[in-house]
């Protein structure tokens, strides 16, 4: 059959479309980060999401995973419960291949039980309520629960010769405050400490926190204990110092960031910080990523960065070395071990992590570990 010169054209020019799809740009892999990037709390939020771009960045420079570029579908949940479930159910309807986040127990409470239910994979960040340990779900981390992390700090005052304590949660992240103040408060009674109030309070700009400051020193309690984001933390020590220069202060791991100091100032001198990073490591792997988040953003890694990268770079290896018919929680659970910029991770069957933290003093406007 002869072909006329229109139907010679039309051909070539099908073949033609058809070869440049078959050599276009290969699929991005999505992946999903929720965190809270704008309000009071937006340090945790913006370190975390940070750190999780630059993870991004620098696979991506390399190729990608398997040829596939990552693409990073970023959204804030303000730390609102209704943001929160509603992110998360629009990136397991795109589809996303796993999410990032949430950077607050509160949050995960919401997120997880959608993300299970979607059979999406959620790689936790500064998640360590224990109302998600144990359970077999879809929810991995990178950190210890607080039962280990706030148990470690009570045994650590215990042995610095403090024997009572009062304490002050934010009830607006209760999933963890609640698991930090029941975890510190039985180790510390257990090793024959006196727990002799704990005051709740809900977070935001119109606290009474020279009130709340207040009651906490008239308890004559001869350690304070802070389970709040570092704003709060900062402006609770600040007004403690102005009725007790002499009171022990501790906060638990949340308000640990770099906002403490800045906004604390010298208030802060010699608070004690439960920290899940060592900022004076010289080790190799971990001077190279703070290297990398200077000179990509102008400002120091605090522990939300280093917990969000980690979290981050395992879940782009799980996706590289994931095998045909394998979900994401089964390469995790087969794989197990993983490397961390400072320390090593190991998940459980659970998704489960028991790494310690450490305990720092702030010194000379600095955090100090000391154990």
């Amino acid at each position: 059959m002869r072909l006329t010169i229109r139907q010679a054209l039309l051909t070539i020019s099908t073949v033609s479309l058809m070869l440049l799809q078959g050599c276009g740009e290969p699929e991005p892999i999505k992946i999903g980060f929720i965190g809270g990037t704008s309000g009071r709390v937006a340090d945790l939020g913006v370190n975390g999401r940070n750190a999780a771009i630059l993870a991004t960045e620098q696979v991506n420079a390399s190729g990608g995973i398997n040829g596939h570029p990552i693409e990073l579908l970023i959204r804030d949940d303000q730390q609102n419960p209704k943001l929160a479930a509603k992110h998360a159910s629009e990136l397991t309807r795109l589809p996303v291949t796993a999410i990032i986040g949430p950077m607050t127990s509160a949050m995960a409470m919401v997120v997880e039980p959608i993300a299970t239910a979607s059979g999406t994979l959620v790689m936790g960040t500064t998640v360590t309520t224990n109302n998600l340990t144990g359970r077999d779900d879809l929810f991995f981390r990178t950190l210890a629960a607080t039962r280990h992390n706030a148990s470690h700090h009570a045994r650590y005052q215990l042995n610095q010769g403090i024997r009572s304590f009062s304490l002050i949660m934010d009830t607006r992240n209760r999933a963890y405050t609640q698991s930090w103040v029941d975890d510190f408060s039985d180790a510390f009674k257990a090793g024959g400490g006196t727990i002799i109030k704990v005051i709740p309070f809900v977070s935001s700009t119109h606290a009474p926190f020279p009130e709340l400051a207040r009651q906490l020193v008239d308890t004559q309690a001869q350690g304070i204990g802070l389970v709040s984001n570092s704003v709060d933390a900062a402006l609770l020590i600040q007004h403690i110092r102005k009725n007790d220069s002499q009171v022990q202060i501790l906060t638990s791991e949340w308000a640990g960031t770099e906002r403490l100091i800045e906004l604390g100032g010298q208030a802060t001198e010699g608070i004690f910080v439960s920290q899940y990073l060592d900022r004076s490591s010289k080790a190799s792997k971990y001077l190279n990523f703070r290297d990398a988040f200077l000179n990509r953003f102008g400002q120091e890694p605090g522990f939300p960065a280093l917990v969000s990268y980690n979290a981050t770079q395992i879940l782009f290896e799980a996706i590289r070395r994931q095998r045909q018919g394998e979900s994401l929680k089964q390469t995790l659970l087969r794989i197990r071990s993983f490397e961390g910029v400072q320390k090593p991770i190991r998940f459980d069957d659970y998704g489960d992590t028991t790494n310690r933290t450490y305990i720092t003093q702030v010194i000379n406007g600095r955090f100090r570990v000391v154990e």
